[in-house]
């Protein structure tokens, strides 16, 4: 059963996203009046916050002094609920920067209440907030002119998650030649924590790029991207490439030896360029040298529809 303190803790955390009354009604009970209230049963009504307490003051200015108290109480709440939606929102437009300058202030803000009220954090990490995001784009947005959102918020949050990944420890260029060339074959390789798969039909790494510094806009949105999120030396980038690599690096996240990534790679593909491809993977630290062990890498894929 929970106290009088804690039932007031949560009727004012469900206030912040719902209705403010049962809270504002409970909070203007004196100390005596809750505690009576969550003691005997015939104050429950109070307790839960169904009918408001009386004051009991007895004094002429008594509903005076209670509607003042009650408008205080009342713009207090709105205060909390105010800040709460501005961190949520905040959090979102850090974690999303090419979604919001694409679809304006205003919108942002209405698909950050809805996603809040749909998603309430979980988490006491703001970092972590948005995570559901491009999948409840995908309900939320039906307007034919956002119809990359959801495939460029999985692009960006996979950018996010990048910042935050752990770091690890890379052979060197020198490390990877003494490596005999069928043993590398037949090996595992490790694959970096901040690496991510996204697919699009949609050009989704040109329109994030068209957002940075020198950046275009491209030619034609309809055209299927398959982008690898890498951050060599703290700075997350995007590494468009082929259909083969967008498999064989699957598969290699998936625990599959680079053998076995090749033959996926070349099923698609016969003139896959493997060499200039883990020229790629390695200048950018997306493999990061040879799995230990048979513990196996959790793929981070995100594909889209």
């Amino acid at each position: 059963m929970l106290t009088a303190l804690e039932s007031l803790q949560r009727m004012f955390a469900e206030s912040l996203e719902g209705e403010q009354r049962p809270v504002l009604e409970r909070l203007q009970c004196t100390p005596r009046e809750a505690e009576h209230a969550q003691a005997r049963a015939d104050n429950e009504a109070c307790a839960t916050g169904q009918t408001p307490c009386s004051s009991g003051s007895g004094n002429g200015n008594g509903n005076g002094n209670s509607n003042e108290r009650a408008d205080n109480l009342r713009r207090r709440v709105d205060l909390y609920r105010s800040s709460i939606r501005a961190n949520r929102r905040a959090a979102l437009a850090s974690a999303y920067p090419v979604l919001l300058a694409l679809i304006g202030e205003a919108h942002f803000d209405a698909l950050s209440m809805a996603y809040a009220q749909a998603h309430p954090s979980q988490s006491g990490d703001l970092n972590r907030f948005g995570a559901a995001l491009p999948a409840f784009i995908e309900t939320y947005e039906q307007a034919p002119r956002f119809c990359y959102a959801a495939d460029l918020a999985r692009l960006e949050w996979s950018l996010h998650l990048a910042y935050f990944a752990t770091d690890a420890n890379v052979l060197t260029p020198s490390e990877w030649a003494a490596i005999r060339p069928e043993d590398l074959l037949d090996a595992k390789l490790a694959v970096h924590p901040a690496c991510a798969l996204v697919s699009s039909r949609y050009a989704i790494a040109e329109i994030w790029n068209a957002h940075q510094p020198a950046g275009s806009v491209p030619a034609d949105l309809e055209s299927r991207t398959h982008a690898l999120v890498v951050r060599p030396q703290w700075r997350p980038y995007i590494l468009v490439q082929s259909a083969a690599a967008h498999l064989a690096f699957d598969a290699l996240q998936r625990g599959a030896t680079l053998n076995e990534a090749l033959d996926s790679a070349f099923a698609i593909d016969a003139d896959f360029d493997f060499t200039s491809q883990w020229r790629a993977w390695i200048t950018a630290s997306a493999i990061t040298g040879l799995q230990r062990g048979t513990q196996t890498a959790e793929p981070m894929v995100t594909p889209g529809p």
